[in-house]
Protein backbone atom coordinates (compact mmCIF):
# COMPACT_ATOMS: atom_id res chain seq x y z
CA UNK A 1 0.00 0.00 0.00
CA UNK A 2 1.31 3.07 -0.97
CA UNK A 3 2.69 5.54 1.58
CA UNK A 4 0.85 9.12 1.57
CA UNK A 5 2.53 12.06 2.42
CA UNK A 6 1.04 15.01 4.69
CA UNK A 7 1.70 18.86 3.46
CA UNK A 8 0.93 21.69 5.70
CA UNK A 9 0.47 25.45 4.91
CA UNK A 10 -0.54 28.45 7.07
CA UNK A 11 -2.17 31.93 5.24
CA UNK A 12 -4.08 34.67 5.49
CA UNK A 13 -6.90 33.96 3.53
CA UNK A 14 -7.84 30.63 2.08
CA UNK A 15 -10.57 30.17 -0.76
CA UNK A 16 -12.18 26.88 -0.50
CA UNK A 17 -13.18 26.39 -4.71
CA UNK A 18 -11.90 27.75 -7.58
CA UNK A 19 -15.01 28.53 -9.50
CA UNK A 20 -15.90 31.80 -10.61
CA UNK A 21 -17.30 32.36 -6.90
CA UNK A 22 -13.75 31.37 -5.90
CA UNK A 23 -11.54 32.79 -8.14
CA UNK A 24 -13.71 36.53 -7.96
CA UNK A 25 -13.09 36.30 -4.23
CA UNK A 26 -9.50 35.72 -4.45
CA UNK A 27 -9.33 38.64 -7.03
CA UNK A 28 -11.03 40.60 -4.28
CA UNK A 29 -8.86 39.27 -1.30
CA UNK A 30 -6.07 40.34 -3.24
CA UNK A 31 -7.43 43.88 -4.32
CA UNK A 32 -8.66 44.41 -0.08
CA UNK A 33 -5.31 42.79 1.22
CA UNK A 34 -2.37 43.61 -0.40
CA UNK A 35 0.21 42.48 2.20
CA UNK A 36 -1.67 39.12 2.87
CA UNK A 37 -0.86 35.80 1.87
CA UNK A 38 -3.58 34.29 -0.05
CA UNK A 39 -4.34 30.42 -1.30
CA UNK A 40 -7.26 29.29 -3.58
CA UNK A 41 -7.71 25.58 -3.52
CA UNK A 42 -9.69 24.00 -6.07
CA UNK A 43 -10.76 20.03 -6.82
CA UNK A 44 -10.36 20.22 -10.60
CA UNK A 45 -8.28 23.06 -12.00
CA UNK A 46 -9.78 27.07 -11.70
CA UNK A 47 -8.85 27.05 -15.58
CA UNK A 48 -12.24 25.08 -16.63
CA UNK A 49 -13.64 24.28 -13.13
CA UNK A 50 -17.39 25.12 -11.96
CA UNK A 51 -20.49 26.36 -13.33
CA UNK A 52 -18.90 28.40 -16.33
CA UNK A 53 -16.44 25.90 -17.16
CA UNK A 54 -17.83 25.91 -20.82
CA UNK A 55 -18.29 29.49 -21.09
CA UNK A 56 -21.58 31.66 -21.54
CA UNK A 57 -23.82 33.06 -24.24
CA UNK A 58 -25.08 35.97 -22.10
CA UNK A 59 -24.43 38.04 -18.77
CA UNK A 60 -27.74 37.26 -16.98
CA UNK A 61 -27.56 40.76 -15.58
CA UNK A 62 -26.61 44.00 -16.26
CA UNK A 63 -27.78 47.40 -14.99
CA UNK A 64 -26.93 50.06 -17.78
CA UNK A 65 -26.97 52.86 -15.26
CA UNK A 66 -24.20 54.72 -17.39
CA UNK A 67 -27.11 54.80 -20.28
CA UNK A 68 -30.11 55.18 -17.21
CA UNK A 69 -31.31 51.83 -18.48
CA UNK A 70 -32.40 50.08 -15.45
CA UNK A 71 -31.45 51.29 -11.39
CA UNK A 72 -30.75 49.09 -8.46
CA UNK A 73 -34.30 49.95 -7.49
CA UNK A 74 -35.37 48.10 -10.66
CA UNK A 75 -33.89 44.97 -10.02
CA UNK A 76 -35.12 44.95 -6.61
CA UNK A 77 -38.85 45.17 -7.59
CA UNK A 78 -38.08 42.35 -10.04
CA UNK A 79 -36.84 40.64 -8.12
CA UNK A 80 -39.31 41.01 -5.35
CA UNK A 81 -41.95 40.14 -8.03
CA UNK A 82 -40.41 37.19 -9.59
CA UNK A 83 -39.93 35.44 -5.63
CA UNK A 84 -42.92 36.35 -4.04
CA UNK A 85 -41.86 38.84 -1.93
CA UNK A 86 -39.32 36.13 -0.62
CA UNK A 87 -36.04 37.89 -0.93
CA UNK A 88 -33.60 40.38 1.07
CA UNK A 89 -33.75 43.22 -0.52
CA UNK A 90 -30.71 45.20 0.96
CA UNK A 91 -28.74 42.44 -0.47
CA UNK A 92 -30.68 42.52 -3.86
CA UNK A 93 -29.97 46.27 -4.10
CA UNK A 94 -26.48 45.86 -2.73
CA UNK A 95 -25.34 43.65 -5.57
CA UNK A 96 -27.37 45.50 -8.28
CA UNK A 97 -25.58 48.99 -7.64
CA UNK A 98 -21.81 46.64 -8.09
CA UNK A 99 -22.84 44.45 -11.03
CA UNK A 100 -21.95 47.36 -14.07
CA UNK A 101 -18.36 47.90 -12.29
CA UNK A 102 -17.74 44.07 -12.56
CA UNK A 103 -19.18 43.75 -16.58
CA UNK A 104 -17.20 46.49 -16.90
CA UNK A 105 -14.10 44.83 -15.11
CA UNK A 106 -14.19 41.68 -17.50
CA UNK A 107 -14.51 43.81 -20.85
CA UNK A 108 -11.57 45.26 -19.31
CA UNK A 109 -9.87 41.71 -18.70
CA UNK A 110 -10.48 40.82 -22.83
CA UNK A 111 -13.67 39.20 -22.38
CA UNK A 112 -15.54 39.63 -25.89
CA UNK A 113 -18.35 41.46 -25.27
CA UNK A 114 -21.41 42.50 -28.47
CA UNK A 115 -21.96 46.20 -28.35
CA UNK A 116 -23.36 48.60 -30.59
CA UNK A 117 -20.90 49.88 -33.03
CA UNK A 118 -22.51 53.46 -33.13
CA UNK A 119 -23.56 53.65 -29.35
CA UNK A 120 -21.09 51.77 -27.81
CA UNK A 121 -23.83 50.13 -25.45
CA UNK A 122 -23.73 46.36 -24.66
CA UNK A 123 -26.48 44.63 -26.96
CA UNK A 124 -29.33 42.81 -24.98
CA UNK A 125 -31.26 39.64 -24.94
CA UNK A 126 -34.16 41.22 -22.58
CA UNK A 127 -34.46 43.50 -20.09
CA UNK A 128 -31.26 42.23 -17.48
CA UNK A 129 -28.89 39.78 -20.01
CA UNK A 130 -26.31 41.24 -21.96
CA UNK A 131 -25.06 38.65 -24.84
CA UNK A 132 -21.13 37.65 -25.39
CA UNK A 133 -19.01 35.49 -26.83
CA UNK A 134 -18.31 33.38 -23.25
CA UNK A 135 -16.33 30.62 -24.24
CA UNK A 136 -13.30 32.32 -22.58
CA UNK A 137 -15.25 33.81 -19.92
CA UNK A 138 -13.81 31.47 -16.83
CA UNK A 139 -9.77 31.58 -18.26
CA UNK A 140 -10.22 35.05 -18.01
CA UNK A 141 -11.09 35.23 -14.70
CA UNK A 142 -9.08 32.54 -13.78
CA UNK A 143 -5.54 34.17 -14.57
CA UNK A 144 -7.06 37.32 -12.35
CA UNK A 145 -6.80 34.76 -9.89
CA UNK A 146 -3.38 32.89 -10.47
CA UNK A 147 -2.32 37.20 -10.07
CA UNK A 148 -3.94 37.22 -7.54
CA UNK A 149 -3.00 34.73 -5.08
CA UNK A 150 -0.02 33.92 -3.43
CA UNK A 151 -0.52 29.28 -4.16
CA UNK A 152 -3.07 27.67 -6.55
CA UNK A 153 -3.96 24.43 -5.77
CA UNK A 154 -5.44 22.23 -8.43
CA UNK A 155 -6.99 18.78 -8.03
CA UNK A 156 -7.16 19.13 -4.01
CA UNK A 157 -10.86 18.22 -2.54
CA UNK A 158 -11.48 20.16 0.41
CA UNK A 159 -14.03 17.39 2.58
CA UNK A 160 -13.64 19.18 5.68
CA UNK A 161 -13.13 22.76 7.45
CA UNK A 162 -11.27 22.72 10.65
CA UNK A 163 -12.74 24.43 14.40
CA UNK A 164 -10.00 27.12 15.90
CA UNK A 165 -8.75 25.05 18.41
CA UNK A 166 -8.36 28.81 20.55
CA UNK A 167 -11.57 29.76 19.98
CA UNK A 168 -15.04 28.43 20.30
CA UNK A 169 -17.10 28.82 17.03
CA UNK A 170 -14.63 29.46 14.84
CA UNK A 171 -13.11 28.17 11.81
CA UNK A 172 -9.47 27.95 11.42
CA UNK A 173 -8.79 25.90 7.95
CA UNK A 174 -9.46 22.86 6.05
CA UNK A 175 -8.33 19.92 5.02
CA UNK A 176 -8.32 17.86 1.83
CA UNK A 177 -6.56 15.56 -0.33
CA UNK A 178 -4.92 15.56 -3.88
CA UNK A 179 -7.54 13.58 -5.81
CA UNK A 180 -4.39 12.06 -8.48
CA UNK A 181 -1.80 11.35 -5.91
CA UNK A 182 -3.66 10.96 -2.83
CA UNK A 183 -1.70 13.30 -0.28
CA UNK A 184 -3.28 14.84 2.41
CA UNK A 185 -3.03 19.03 2.81
CA UNK A 186 -4.12 21.07 5.83
CA UNK A 187 -4.55 24.74 5.74
CA UNK A 188 -4.46 26.80 8.86
CA UNK A 189 -6.01 29.89 7.87
CA UNK A 190 -6.75 33.21 9.49
CA UNK A 191 -10.14 33.43 7.15
CA UNK A 192 -11.59 31.08 4.86
CA UNK A 193 -14.26 32.07 2.25
CA UNK A 194 -16.28 28.84 1.01
CA UNK A 195 -16.96 29.28 -2.22
CA UNK A 196 -18.06 25.76 -3.04
CA UNK A 197 -21.17 25.55 -4.75
CA UNK A 198 -24.16 27.75 -6.52
CA UNK A 199 -26.59 29.59 -3.71
CA UNK A 200 -29.34 30.67 -5.79
CA UNK A 201 -31.85 29.61 -3.06
CA UNK A 202 -29.49 30.40 -0.14
CA UNK A 203 -32.21 32.35 1.53
CA UNK A 204 -35.44 30.43 1.19
CA UNK A 205 -37.02 28.04 -1.45
CA UNK A 206 -40.25 29.31 -3.51
CA UNK A 207 -41.79 26.07 -4.21
CA UNK A 208 -42.55 23.38 -1.44
CA UNK A 209 -40.40 20.34 -1.36
CA UNK A 210 -37.09 22.24 -2.47
CA UNK A 211 -33.99 21.63 -0.28
CA UNK A 212 -30.87 23.29 -0.85
CA UNK A 213 -28.08 22.74 1.65
CA UNK A 214 -25.19 25.14 1.49
CA UNK A 215 -21.96 25.86 3.91
CA UNK A 216 -22.85 29.20 4.82
CA UNK A 217 -23.13 32.77 3.39
CA UNK A 218 -21.44 35.82 3.03
CA UNK A 219 -21.16 38.99 0.23
CA UNK A 220 -20.81 37.13 -3.16
CA UNK A 221 -17.72 38.90 -4.29
CA UNK A 222 -18.02 39.04 -8.58
CA UNK A 223 -21.02 37.04 -9.62
CA UNK A 224 -24.46 38.63 -11.14
CA UNK A 225 -26.04 35.37 -11.66
CA UNK A 226 -26.00 34.27 -7.97
CA UNK A 227 -23.46 31.57 -8.35
CA UNK A 228 -21.70 32.60 -5.86
CA UNK A 229 -22.32 34.12 -2.05
CA UNK A 230 -20.12 32.56 -0.08
CA UNK A 231 -19.53 31.66 3.57
CA UNK A 232 -16.67 33.87 5.22
CA UNK A 233 -15.64 33.13 8.78
CA UNK A 234 -13.52 35.15 9.89
CA UNK A 235 -11.07 34.42 12.73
Amino acid sequence: MAKHKTHFEECDVLVVGGGMAGTGATFEARHWGRDLKIICVEKANIDRSGAVAQGLYAINCYMGMQWDENQPEDHVRYARNDLMGMVREDLGYDMARHVDSTVHMFDEWGLPMMKNEKTGRYLREGKWQIMIHGESYKPIVAEAAKKSADKIYNRIMITHLLMDEAQDNRIGGAVGFNMRTGDFHVFRAKTVIVAAGGASHIFKPRAVGEVWVELGMHHGVMDQHMHYLSLLVQR
